[in-house]
């Protein structure tokens, strides 16, 4: 499962197949239960699919997408690159995770909005 945090830039790796051998890629995200799309094109690979390396790495930016992925959850994300498409389960975290400063509430997770 691949985690993003929403109104963040986000980077996400993945295994670098053989067939990716053109360096641009597609995203679509696609809420499990709902209707949110969001879709981004032309990300490339920050190594440039450097022949050494086994992982690409593209960086998703979620804080300039104007608030279209309004609700965090699961998403389907798909990857796209020359006709291939692969499939992988997305969570989008829409929440900060804030650790109790001291006192009787110090082992208190509380989660807030961003």
């Amino acid at each position: 499962m691949k985690r993003l945090k929403n109104n963040t830039l986000n980077t996400l790796s993945f295994v670098k197949l053989s067939s990716f051998v053109n360096n641009s890629f597609d995203i679509t995200l696609e809420k499990v239960v709902g209707n949110e799309t969001l879709s981004l094109t032309n990300l490339t690979d920050s190594g440039n699919l450097a022949p050494c390396k086994d992982f690409i790495s593209i960086s998703i930016d979620l804080v300039s997408v104007d608030n279209v992925l309004n609700d965090g959850g699961e998403y389907i994300l798909t990857l796209s690159n020359d006709g291939n498409s692969y499939t992988y389960l997305t969570i989008v975290e829409d929440y900060e995770e804030v650790q109790g400063s001291g006192g009787i509430y110090a082992d208190t997770v509380r989660f807030t909005d961003f």
